[in-house]
């Protein structure tokens, strides 16, 4: 009967399943239908929100950064085209919400106190 293992969404998006291996966090568990109903519950726990929203926000923000400069890019390109306020409003505009997105976890952490 084949065997798999259960790993954390987290640790297997920044590869380090591979090197956990050994571990004792990492469950072995029967590919039954058993297993698999067992197994669900267990991954959903185990990711959690904090850890979802932790990869996600950072690989939303490998996109950002990339955005970020294309933006900043364009408003150069305005300025340069003579269109200097716009090119003002725009690199305003993306310079505060590349601000809000990468402070979003402490934004979120300060809202939870509240």
């Amino acid at each position: 009967m084949a065997k798999t293992e259960a790993i954390n969404f987290r640790d297997f998006m920044s590869r380090d399943w591979r090197e956990k291996k050994n571990n004792t966090e990492i469950k072995v568990l029967s590919a039954s239908m058993a297993g698999a109903v067992l197994l669900v519950p267990k991954l959903a726990l185990a990711a959690g929100v904090d850890g979802t929203f932790g990869n996600v926000h950072g690989s939303a923000m490998n996109m950002i950064d990339a955005g970020v400069v294309l933006v900043i890019m364009f408003a150069g390109c305005a300025w340069g085209l003579g269109h200097r306020t716009k090119g003002l409003e725009i690199l305003i505009g993306v310079s505060c919400g590349y601000i809000i997105a990468r402070h979003a976890i402490d934004i979120r952490d300060f809202l939870k106190t509240i």
